[in-house]
C-alpha cells in the first residue's frame, strides 16, 4: 500500500501525479461536498461524490483540496483503501466515518489506518453562529469569534468505531506557506491526497 499528500510544489499536476503512481490509472471524484461513498475500480467514471474506496491495484485515488481535510484509510490485511474529502459539510455528515463503515460492510475490513493530511484548524477557521450551531462542542470562542475543529469532530467519529491507529499531519494549510488556502487566499489552486495499492 502507498500514499502521499502533495503540496504547492506538485498540487495536482497530473503528469507529476503520473509519476509517482507510474502504471495506475488516476481516479479524481467530482467532490461535491457531501456524504456519498463510492466504491470504485479502473472502469468506474468518476461522478458526483465525496468518498472512493477500491480494491483494485491498478488505479490510485485522487481526494482534491484547499482547505478541507485529505483523509486517506487503509487496511493493509484486505488490501482495501479509501480517499475522503472532508470538509465541514462532509465532516458534520460524518463522512470519515460512513466510509470506514462502508469498508466494514462490503470488504469486512477490520484492521483499519488512518491518515489526515494538512487542512485549515482551529487556529484559523472562524465561523459564524450560524454555521457552529449545533457544533458548539468542536469550536473554541476567543475575542469573540468562533473557531471550528474539524479535526476534534472526525476523531469523536473515529474513536466512536473504534478506530485507534490514526495519523494526523500537524499542519494547517492556512498558516502553511507550502500548501494552498482558500480562506487566506480565495485560490482556485489545490493540493491532494493520492492512495493506492501496491
Amino acid at each position: 500500500m502507498g500514499y502521499f499528500f502533495t503540496d504547492k510544489t506538485i498540487g495536482i499536476k497530473k503528469e507529476e501525479l503520473q509519476k509517482r503512481v507510474k502504471t495506475k490509472k488516476l481516479l479524481f471524484m467530482k467532490q461535491i461536498h457531501s456524504d456519498i461513498v463510492e466504491i470504485v475500480d479502473k472502469n468506474w467514471i468518476p461522478k458526483e461524490c465525496d468518498a472512493m474506496i477500491s480494491a483494485d491495484e491498478d488505479v490510485a485515488l485522487v481526494v482534491v483540496v484547499a482547505d478541507c481535510n485529505p483523509v486517506v484509510i487503509e487496511d493493509r490485511e484486505k488490501k482495501v483503501v479509501a480517499v475522503v474529502h472532508a470538509g465541514r459539510v462532509g465532516s458534520y455528515k460524518s463522512i470519515v466515518k460512513k466510509t470506514i463503515l462502508k469498508m466494514k460492510e462490503v470488504f469486512a475490513c477490520k484492521e483499519l489506518h488512518v491518515s489526515i493530511g494538512a487542512s485549515i484548524r482551529k487556529c484559523c477557521y472562524e465561523v459564524g453562529e450560524d454555521v457552529a450551531k449545533g457544533f458548539e462542542e468542536f469550536c473554541e470562542f476567543r475575542d469573540g469569534k468562533i473557531y471550528l475543529d474539524l479535526i476534534a469532530l472526525n476523531l469523536k467519529d473515529l474513536k466512536q468505531i473504534g478506530i485507534k491507529s490514526i495519523n494526523i499531519d500537524s499542519t494547517c494549510s492556512c498558516c502553511s506557506k507550502k500548501h494552498f488556502t482558500y480562506r487566506r487566499d480565495k485560490t482556485k489552486d489545490r493540493f491532494c491526497a493520492v492512495a493506492y495499492l501496491k
